[in-house]
């Protein structure tokens, strides 16, 4: 069955969308073109053309179809990374982020919702959570060695890295023409369904059976986005790691968080997703609120505690907001998803950064996780409420 084939190929995809030959280079190459500032600003720009672009491409992959968004995804993508490799000015930087961005949202929710489909026409959606968790596993491994690679490249040719990305995304593109398009429901595109479509992506996502089980979700989402823009860095600066040691201790989280993913159809055996989220919040909590009373070691475990749950709650959550989603509204509730988790991050990133530079990361740590870990709690007790009352 042709169909099949997607599941190969979105394990193939997975390892060239993720060579990110500039992870550990990527601070050092925007400061050739400006300073801390211009870093702020283009990381900015970058986020809010990320979170306001989600739902509306989101749409448009259920409607026009998710393979076609792909591939005008991984070709805006790889050419952004291209033009930012080649930039020979900040300006040029600042539009090739752009069109990376566009890129970036057309790919969001597609990706899942593809997988998904494919699975469902399959009948085989119960190994939703092992397929995502495979694809996951191969990402996070191609970003630990393409990472290491970079950093040698870097030092050769300091935009090339940004170009070797380009040259495997491009790769990505040429195979998604292989994919097939999963036989689901689609509406003729149209302005009117189109907001037909996003209206109705975002009124699935918070369903009165669904609410609650999203709200908890959302929650735990949007603080692990937090943590892994900007809090996690922080603390492993703070704990004392440096120069070299940053690229194989960040190697490493992608290695362990490879092997951790794996844990979660495991987990789903024995426990129930809410069960899962709440013990994934408890890690959250506890490790932020030792972080003033830890050393580089110890401290260095706790990031990667947090980094390898906080892949396990992605897979989780993929597998929670697709679960009864009709197939043509699968993209648009991913993608309505993906922006509501970034919203707080977006509103708070410039008071997180102050708070840290005027207390400490450590000690913003402490009291961010005090906070989520009681709102998580009352979260938890309300869950459980709803559930008696069904």
């Amino acid at each position: 069955m042709k169909v099949k084939r997607n599941v190969l190929l979105s394990y193939i995809l997975a390892g060239l969308f993720n060579a990110h030959f500039w992870m550990g280079i990527w601070l050092l190459y925007y400061l050739r073109f400006t300073n801390y500032a211009g870093v702020g600003l283009l990381e900015s720009v970058w986020l809010v053309i990320s979170l306001f672009g989600e739902v509306p491409t989101g749409a448009i992959a259920d409607m026009l179809g998710k393979k076609k968004t792909l591939i005008v995804s991984f070709f805006f993508t790889a050419l952004g990374y291209l033009i930012m490799g080649l930039a020979p000015s900040f300006s040029v930087l600042f539009f090739s982020l752009i069109v990376m961005a566009i890129g970036g949202v057309l790919q969001s929710g597609t990706y899942e919702a593809i997988i998904y489909d494919t699975l469902k026409q399959l009948k085989q959606v119960k190994i939703y959570d092992k397929v995502l968790a495979n694809t996951q596993t191969i990402g996070l491994v191609s970003i630990a060695i393409s990472s290491i690679i970079g950093g040698f490249v870097y030092r050769l040719s300091p935009g090339m890295p940004f170009v070797m990305t380009s040259i495997a995304i491009f790769l990505a593109m040429i195979l998604s023409f292989w994919l097939v398009e999963p036989k689901i429901d689609t509406a003729k595109f149209s302005l009117r369904n189109y907001l037909n479509q996003t209206r109705q992506g975002f009124n699935l996502l918070f369903t009165k059976k669904r609410l609650q089980t999203t709200l908890i979700f959302l929650t735990i989402a949007a603080f692990f986005t937090i943590l892994y823009q900007s809090v996690n860095d922080a603390l492993v600066i703070e704990f004392g790691f440096k120069g070299t040691q940053l690229g194989v201790f960040y190697a490493g989280i992608f290695i362990v968080s490879a092997l951790g993913v794996q844990l979660t159809p495991w987990l789903k055996r024995y426990l129930k997703p809410y069960q899962i989220i709440t013990i994934i919040g408890v890690v959250f909590s506890a490790t932020l609120m030792i972080s003033p009373f830890v050393m580089m070691f110890v401290g260095g475990l706790t990031v990667y505690l947090r980094e390898t749950f906080g892949q396990i709650l992605i897979n989780l959550t993929s597998n929670e907001v697709n679960r009864d989603i009709p197939s043509k509204f699968r993209a648009t509730t991913l993608s309505t998803f993906s922006m509501l988790k970034s919203l707080p991050y977006m509103f708070f990133a410039i008071l997180i950064g102050h708070l840290m530079d005027l207390y400490t990361a450590r000690v913003f740590a402490f009291w961010f996780g005090l906070a989520f870990g009681v709102i998580i709690l009352v979260q938890f007790l309300l869950y459980q409420r709803t559930i008696k009352k069904s």
